[in-house]
């Protein structure tokens, strides 16, 4: 690997990684600042306020989420909002009462560099999350255990740390809380809720929603496992037992704030060890050629295509991570997206330089298989010169460099 600008190198780890743009303009105004100075004018980027306005065809929150990633002074903010919405995911289709998607996003989107006992608070009463997951319907004579099952497995602890009475526990305290079908407001109704004490991790009392969440939150599992999560997304490095428990203890000791995580994983040495670390995941991809060639948003079909779109997760678990990623299948549908793009539409479509494609791709370090290959389409007897260019286009974007976070 060749570092073909060694201050735009950090700079373009940095924006791949802490956002989901990574454009030369942003590039440049981090690569003139040490790594500490950049880490932190990342932290203090923009955050968007706008909300999205409650619809009956989710399509347009959806499309109006892709359109704030996509915005100029989209920055970690936006990061932060994908990776809450994959690791708590929703999805639309199941929630049924679409207006109830834009504002869960909304409440993902103010939460997101928060606290996490603020936002695993604010999903447990969400509208949409309590559709999906069944829990309007959960009474104290037929309690539904979705919500509060995934509440440990998913949202929290982890297996492992809870027995099944647990779960059955925790699913008649939660019962009672239900969804308006013509305001979409959420509330609480008593008649139908739980009203004795239970047992839940070992302690016997009037439990509650708001109480169980805030149990699952102290658990010093949830800090381990979440952190790592996180940890994992922006390093791309698993961590072992003892790192996972050593980060969720000092996440504790954070009461759980979201901000001083991030900057600690910024600047950890294992973040800037690597320029290229994990496989992106369908939407990362697909957000990063959109930054380049401007990818009309309501045609939801393309990052659908590319196995990921928002807000249609394959199940509760959401997306899966890691070498999913870059199996056949992913790698033929990436393929096949760049060959429906008409690179002529797009600024440098058919006259960008090598060194022009590389820097619109933020592909500051690169392996001389990769220029090889750009530097062999120089064949212009048989494709004219657009053609070149518009072919070098597709290997860059197809390349190792490009796959990679």
């Amino acid at each position: 690997m060749a570092e073909r600008d060694p201050g735009r190198a950090h700079g373009a780890l940095l924006a791949r990684r802490a956002t989901l743009r990574a454009d030369p303009e942003l590039i440049g105004q981090l690569a003139g600042l040490g790594r500490s100075d950049a880490v932190t004018q990342v932290l203090n980027g923009p955050v968007s306020t706008e909300q999205a306005t409650p619809a009956e065809k989710s399509d347009e929150t959806v499309t109006w989420w892709i359109r704030q990633i996509g915005a100029p002074a989209s920055g970690l903010h936006e990061r932060m909002s994908f990776f809450w919405h994959s690791l708590l995911p929703t999805h639309r289709h199941s929630v049924n009462w679409h207006e109830l998607i834009a504002t869960q996003l909304n409440m993902i989107r103010a939460n997101a560099l928060g606290n996490y006992r603020d936002l695993l608070q604010g999903m447990v009463i969400d509208g949409a999350m309590i559709r999906y997951l069944d829990a309007d319907s959960s009474t104290a004579k037929r309690p539904n255990e979705n919500l509060a099952r995934e509440l440990m497995e998913l949202f929290s602890t982890g297996l492992g740390h809870y027995t099944e009475d647990d779960v059955r526990q925790a699913a008649l305290a939660m019962t009672g809380w239900r969804v308006d079908k013509d305001s979409y407001a959420v509330f609480f109704d008593p008649e139908r809720a739980h009203r004795e004490p239970v047992t839940f991790l070992g302690e016997t009392k009037s439990w509650d929603v708001a109480s169980i969440t805030d149990r699952l939150c102290d658990h010093p599992a949830t800090a381990a496992r979440i952190s790592s999560m996180l940890w994992y997304h922006l390093t791309g490095k698993r961590m072992d037992a003892a790192g996972k428990a050593e980060l969720g203890y000092w996440w504790q000791g954070q009461n759980l704030e979201i901000k001083p995580l991030i900057e600690r994983i910024l600047n950890s040495e294992a973040f800037w060890a690597d320029h290229y670390a994990r496989p992106r995941s369908g939407f990362e991809y697909y957000a990063a050629a959109q930054n380049i060639l401007g990818l009309d948003p309501t045609k939801l079909w393309q990052a659908r295509n590319l196995g990921q779109l928002l807000y249609e997760p394959p199940n509760v678990g959401g997306w899966p991570t890691g070498e999913r990623w870059l199996n056949p299948d992913s790698m033929l549908r990436r393929s096949e997206a760049l060959f429906n793009v008409d690179f002529r539409e797009i600024s440098g479509g058919e006259t960008a330089t090598i060194e022009e494609i590389l820097d619109r791709c933020g592909i500051y370090v690169v392996s001389d298989e990769t220029m090889a290959a750009l530097q062999a389409a120089n064949n212009p007897d048989n494709i004219g010169p657009e053609g070149v260019v518009q072919l070098q286009w597709r290997i860059a974007m197809s390349s190792p460099e490009f796959q990679l976070q």
